[in-house]
């Protein structure tokens, strides 16, 4: 991210800088305040997560000030955050927030987790994407470092605005804590679909103050009502304390009766905007510079605030505000009380007003760039094409720190402030690439009929063609779509764009292997891509050849990998790549090795996403040359990751190999409920293609039970019927199905199998089950 600089001191005035206001005891929410002291005093029995949630104004924010309090009367360090709506593409902006104090430490982590923070938090320049599974540990090194000298609270207001790698690291974070004496708390509001923790994570949601709490919360804050305005605030309020405690600060009896119909959240905002009314001009004008601004630091918002009003404000100029209970300010920072109340500001300033403060802003911010580049696009109407080249410059240095959906944004940006319509409709369709690649479909669809792009040009309707491939859910087992990738592919390389043709036509390939794709589909797979005269040991012409025909290409592409294997670059997408087309010709001794390279550095790297895919491959490699503990292990992590990042697929993927591991192990049961819980991830994403890996796990579990062979028959026959059933129409993964079969019967016979020793597989007294299938993948060259 942009590099940060120190907090600049503000100038003093009559207002001293202020600490957060005594909170009074919350009517209603004993319990919950019980929930937060016990989490406190049980510290010393390790760590914990709570996720808060409800909605807004239902006490999340009051909630987590009373736990600072106790934690700070108990001697806690205490570390907070609040996730900005403003400051949502910013990675890391909100860690390094919390992190700030810790940051001396530094110096004492090991060089890469260093490394990685300080590129993190634009300290050090990187010139990639910083390692989130390294910023992740560092961030874990420091908390737990200073948890050493005393317990620590941290907390994340607002956490549904906060950026998406701070996210990450905070679910990271959480999965650790059992040992150490942290406690995390998390406000989330209502209706934000951000996953977090897993089954033990405790979980608390506010709901509103039954009939009697919110009388006694009404009648303390509001005496005197009428019985009718009394009985509509209750109305309107349902049970929300924030509305019953502002809403008759805010309006007045006839506005209380006019705006029934309003949302309880825009009633609120014009409860905070008619308080702001009656603030002096000065303070009305920094509140909303301090709403547009994307940071909360008090220098900015005094100075930009000067530049509008034309004359010298001091810190005292916000004084009224915080008597109004409105914000909070100390020596560095100006804050808001609530979101609702930054976002009532925002409402209530007039365009031009805006479009000033953000000019102010890009005048003040000036060591920044992306920063003011990003006020000076706010402050700009019509377009500039000045200002949207240096977009794309920071779409570029966005995309080199990993911030994906900040290059996005940056991007939409630049659309704007384009002068003609072709290079409004590149930048969208570059923004619409990047959101497919991250796996937001709805944007990227929006971003395309925003582009109104011509598709009649080759290259173009290529790009989009690219963009819903990989932007679609991950069913690839369609054979009907792969004549429409060889039409892509052909536009792209018949524009020049050869590395596009050649990821839609490995895109094809894989349709190939997972489908029933004909014959000659295939053939015509393969012809396309031998027109683009890649290189001979090109990964993607390797991995092509194998998803396509691993029956005839088999043995070639076994001696390119070979040689491959020995002078790979250490890319780990080349790697898994190559990895998997060993594992598709049954090389299994070689992807073990390919696999594991990628693996390894996916996991530096922090790709976590990208990670679980290759340890369900890697995994499934040691299965089938008897190196099930390793399996096992890469099974296991790969459901942990996918469940991490949200990637049903590999969960039900791995889950797979697990029921495979089990059911050779001669654990049955477990095989049976590992294949239970697949099939249900299986049929709500509609991935058919792993189906008829999931009844072959059920066929040897199947044999291991009966006596004979013909306990397989109906499991037989459903992994015959599969649409995606070519993978097991291969010699080779057909004898690595037979060699589970002749384990199914070891086990019926003398017991469970252990795995393979000294190139054959063995049961507990070391007979041989079947020699090793390393040279299989030779007889498949030849069709044997």
């Amino acid at each position: 991210m942009a590099k940060r600089t120190k907090k600049k001191q503000a100038q003093t005035g009559s207002l001293a800088p202020t600490t957060r206001s005594p909170t009074p005891r919350l009517q209603g929410r004993e319990q919950d305040v019980a929930l937060i002291d016990r989490l406190i005093d049980r510290i010393d029995q390790g760590g914990s997560t709570l996720i808060i949630s409800g909605e807004p104004g239902i006490g999340k924010s009051t909630l987590l000030e009373i736990a600072r309090q106790r934690a700070d009367e108990r001697g806690f360090s205490v570390l907070s955050m609040a996730g900005v709506l403003a400051e949502v593409h910013l990675p890391f902006a909100a860690l390094e927030q919390a992190l700030r104090p810790l940051m001396k430490q530094a110096a004492r982590l090991i060089p890469r987790q260093r490394s990685a923070l300080l590129a993190a938090f634009g300290m050090h320049d990187d010139a990639g994407p910083p390692d989130l599974f390294l910023v992740g540990l560092a961030a874990l090194s420091l908390l737990t470092e200073r948890a050493t000298r005393g317990p620590i609270l941290l907390v994340a207001d607002d956490a549904q605005w906060l950026d998406q790698a701070t996210y990450e690291v905070l679910a990271f974070i959480s999965r650790r804590l059992s040992s150490d004496p942290i406690v995390l708390l998390l406000a989330m509001r209502d209706g934000f679909n951000r996953p977090f923790g897993d089954a033990s994570t405790l979980r608390l949601h506010l709901a509103g103050l039954d009939r009697v709490d919110a009388e006694r919360l009404l009648d303390a804050n509001a005496p005197g009502l009428s019985a009718d305005l009394r009985g509509r605030f209750l109305e309107q309020a349902a049970g929300n304390p924030l509305a019953l405690v502002e809403l008759p600060r805010g309006e007045r009896a006839t506005e209380a009766r006019d705006a029934p119909w309003l949302p309880l959240t825009e009633r609120l905002e014009r409860a905070f905007s008619s308080r702001v009314s009656d603030l002096p001009d000065w303070t009305r004008t920094l509140l909303f510079v301090a709403a547009e601004n994307d940071g909360t630091s008090l220098y900015e918002v005094l100075h930009a605030g000067e530049a509008v009003l034309g004359v010298r404000v001091g810190v005292d100029a916000l004084a009224p505000a915080v008597a109004a209970g409105l914000i909070e300010v100390d020596a560095t920072d100006v804050r808001f009380r609530h979101p609702l109340v930054r976002s009532a500001m925002h409402q209530a300033a007039e365009l031009a007003t805006r479009q000033k403060i953000h000019a102010a802003l890009a005048r003040t911010i000036q060591d920044q760039l992306d920063r003011q580049l990003w006020h000076r696009a706010a402050a700009t109407i019509g377009p500039d094409d000045e200002l949207a080249d240096e977009h794309d410059r920071m779409a570029t240095r966005a995309l080199r720190r990993g911030a994906v959906a900040m290059a996005i944004a940056v991007l939409e940006n630049a659309a704007r402030l384009s002068s003609t319509a072709k290079a409004r409709s590149d930048r969208l369709l570059r923004a619409a690439e990047l959101a497919a690649d991250l796996g937001q479909p709805d944007l990227m669809e929006r971003l395309l009929r925003q582009a109104d792009v011509d598709e009649s040009d080759p290259l173009t309707s290529a790009r989009i063609g690219w963009c819903r491939e990989i932007g679609q859910p991950p069913a690839i087992d369609d054979p009907a779509k792969i004549p429409a990738l060889l039409g892509f592919a052909a536009r792209a390389h018949a524009a020049g764009a050869t590395g596009l043709a050649a990821n839609l036509l490995w895109r094809a390939a894989q349709r190939c292997w997972w489908s029933s794709a004909s014959d000659e589909l295939r053939t015509r797979v393969f012809v396309a891509a031998d027109r683009l005269k890649l290189p001979a040991r090109d990964p993607l012409l390797l991995a092509i050849s194998a998803y396509v025909e691993p029956l005839r290409h088999g043995g070639d592409v076994h001696v390119k990998l070979h040689e491959l294997s020995r002078a790979r670059d250490g890319d780990p997408v080349v790697a898994g790549i190559l990895g998997s087309a060993a594992n598709v010709i049954g090389a299994f001794d070689l992807g073990t090795g390919l696999l594991a390279g990628s693996s390894a550095a996916l996991r530096a790297q922090g790709r976590l996403g990208d990670l679980a895919r290759v340890l369900f491959a890697q995994g499934w490699a040691e299965m089938e040359v008897g190196d099930w503990t390793s399996a096992t292990r890469e099974a296991e992590e790969s459901v942990r990751l996918a469940e991490e990042t949200d990637g049903t697929l590999w969960i039900a993927a791995a889950t797979i190999l697990k029921a495979h591991l089990a059911g050779m192990q001669g654990n049955l049961e477990q095989s049976e409920a590992h294949a239970a819980q697949a099939e249900r991830l299986v049929v709500s994403i509609g991935a058919s293609f792993l189906l008829a890996m999931l009844q072959l796990a059920r066929g040897i579990s199947a044999i291991a039970r009966r006596p004979a062979l013909g306990g397989l028959s109906t499991s037989a026959t459903s992994v015959r019927t599969c649409r995606s059933s070519f993978q097991f129409r291969s010699p080779v993964l057909r004898t690595c199905g037979f060699r589970r079969i002749r384990c199914a019967l070891w086990q019926r016979r003398n017991g469970p199998c252990s795995g393979r020793r000294n190139g054959a597989w063995i049961g507990p007294d070391a007979g041989p089950l079947g020699r090793n299938h390393a040279p299989l993948q030779q007889r498949a060259a030849c069709g044997t």
